[in-house]
C-alpha cells in the first residue's frame, strides 16, 4: 500500500503527523452514536491517503468555535470562510469538497414559495443559534424577520413538527436524512433553496504548511469519485 500509495505522490510521511478534529452530532455529516456519517468517512480516506491520523472529538456546537479560537482544535470539517470571517481566528481554508444547501422547510399545510430572502419578511423563521445566514443577515438585522432560534437543526424539525415553528431554514441534506429516519417528520414540507455554500476544511494557522497536501488529497478524492460516493452512502447527492 505504501508503495502504491508512493507513486500517487501520498507517500506517508516517516513522522505522521496527529490532528485534532472538532465534531457535533450532525446527521449525516456526523453522527455521534457511531463515529460515523459523511465527514468521519472523508477523513478514514484522507488518512488513508496522507498517512495523518485525525483525532476526532465531539463537542457541542457553541464550544468548537471557542476550542478553535484557543488552539485546541486543528480542523473543523464543512466550514465556508464567510461563516466564520468575525472569528478571532477565521482560519486557513482547504479547496471546496462539498456544498451545503439551506432549504426552508414548512410544517403541514404552511408551504409558500421563497424565490428570495425578500418573501420572508414579516415571518417568524426557525434558525440555529449561533449559525450565521449571510443571505439572512440584512432582514434578521433590520428586524424584518423574526428570529427563533433552536440549540441545533435537530430541534428544529422537533419543533416544526409539533407546530411550534410554522418554517425553519436547515440544511436540504440533514433535513431529507432526518425526514426518512423519523415517520413524524414525513409530512413536514421542503421547500425552495435558500443558500449553497462551497464548504471546506477550516485549518488552524498553525497548519497551514500542511494545506497544500491537504487540498492535493481533496482534489484527489473528488477527481476519483470517491466524496460522491460517500455523500451518495448516506443518501445525498452533491
Amino acid at each position: 500500500m505504501i508503495y502504491l500509495l508512493g507513486w500517487l505522490g501520498f507517500a506517508a510521511p516517516a513522522a505522521a503527523a496527529t490532528f485534532e478534529v472538532g465534531f457535533y452530532d450532525y446527521p449525516p455529516m456526523m453522527i455521534e452514536r457511531d463515529n460515523s456519517g459523511i465527514y468521519q468517512d472523508i477523513f478514514d480516506e484522507l488518512s488513508l491517503l496522507l498517512g495523518d491520523k485525525f483525532n476526532v472529538r465531539y463537542y457541542p456546537y457553541p464550544r468548537i468555535g471557542l476550542l478553535f479560537n484557543g488552539g485546541q482544535l486543528d480542523i473543523e470539517p464543512g466550514v465556508y470562510a464567510g461563516w466564520v470571517k468575525g472569528q478571532e481566528v477565521p482560519g486557513e481554508f482547504s479547496v471546496p469538497f462539498g456544498k451545503i444547501v439551506d432549504v426552508m422547510v414548512f410544517a403541514p399545510g404552511k408551504a409558500f414559495a421563497v424565490n428570495t430572502p425578500d418573501d420572508l419578511r414579516g415571518k417568524a423563521l426557525g434558525l440555529v443559534r449561533g449559525y450565521a445566514y449571510p443571505d439572512l443577515r440584512a432582514l434578521i438585522e433590520a428586524g424584518q424577520i423574526d428570529r427563533r432560534n433552536a440549540l441545533n437543526e435537530l430541534q428544529l424539525l422537533e419543533m416544526l413538527a409539533s407546530a411550534r415553528f410554522d418554517q425553519i431554514v436547515i440544511n436540504k441534506a440533514v433535513a431529507q436524512y432526518n425526514i426518512r429516519q423519523v415517520p413524524a417528520y414525513r409530512t413536514l414540507e421542503v421547500g425552495d433553496a435558500i443558500s449553497v455554500f462551497d464548504v471546506s476544511m477550516r485549518v488552524h494557522p498553525r497548519n497551514k504548511v500542511w494545506l497544500e497536501r491537504l487540498d492535493e488529497a481533496i482534489v484527489k478524492l473528488k477527481r476519483d469519485g470517491v466524496i460522491e460516493r460517500i455523500y451518495a452512502k448516506y443518501g445525498v447527492r452533491l
